[in-house]
């Protein structure tokens, strides 16, 4: 399996995608004059996974079989390349975000079999809220490492859940990430009062159970934290 360190400007091209789910993008990609599917971490480690063969479908129990497929694939042999030519002309595939939104392919059942959304409550707040973010990567690319803004596009969770994710292999599972890291970066935001989030349970996927409830923030979010929380680190198991 293929593995690229994406360069900077792959990186910015990503970070201006939305999120697949919490710290992941599922894209097609051009490389070697060829469109191939990406799974994308942290907007900086593509892995090819054209060869796992991926079923077009809407069937979410393809959607269950194409996860765990890639889950097993992130177990084996990889060959990380630097020097050759990296993916570009990045295309969001699969999404859990309650509408179909324009940058992904019209007419074409995903290749990734987006299931139904989790997500189905929106919600725009009345006040100012605290939420949290669980990563394998610090620093994360969506997180200003600063001011501890998000980007647009980006997932995190509500403060209800903390007490559940006590790790960051829990984090893994609980919101179903098709990571091989445990996710045990944490970040905190505070986002303001009149921004719009969708909320919804994270479903199975990737061999992972899932059921932890997942907010999406489709605008920036600007930190009303000052000055904001210093990432933490919790224990991987």
């Amino acid at each position: 399996m293929k593995v690229w360190n994406l360069n900077e400007q792959a990186i910015k091209s990503l970070s201006e995608l939305p999120e697949t789910g919490m710290g992941f993008q599922i894209v097609e990609a051009i490389c070697w004059g060829e469109t191939r599917p990406f799974i994308i971490f942290n907007s900086e480690l593509a892995i090819d996974i054209s060869a796992l063969g991926l079923i077009r479908s809407d069937d979410p129990s393809v959607f269950l079989k194409n996860g765990l497929s890639i889950i097993e694939s992130l177990k084996g042999h990889r060959e990380t390349l630097f020097s050759a030519p990296s993916p570009h002309s990045f295309k969001l595939l699969s999404s859990r975000i309650s509408t179909e939104p324009s940058y992904i392919s019209k007419g074409v059942a995903p290749l990734y079999a987006s299931m139904p959304s989790s997500l189905v409550k929106k919600v725009i707040l009345r006040e100012n809220r605290i939420f949290h973010r669980f990563s394998a990567f610090n620093p994360d690319r969506r997180v200003d490492p600063l001011t501890g803004d998000f980007l647009p596009g980006t997932y995190a969770t509500t403060e209800s859940e903390v007490p559940f994710v006590p790790s960051g292999f829990a984090a893994v599972g609980r919101f179903a990430l098709p990571n091989n890291l445990p996710a045990s970066n944490h970040y905190v935001i505070e986002a303001p009062e009149g921004i719009t989030v969708e909320f919804g349970t994270v479903a199975p996927a990737f061999g992972q159970a899932g059921g932890g409830v997942e907010a999406y923030f489709q605008s920036a979010v600007k930190n009303q934290q000052v000055p904001p929380t210093t990432p933490s680190r919790l224990p991987d198991e």
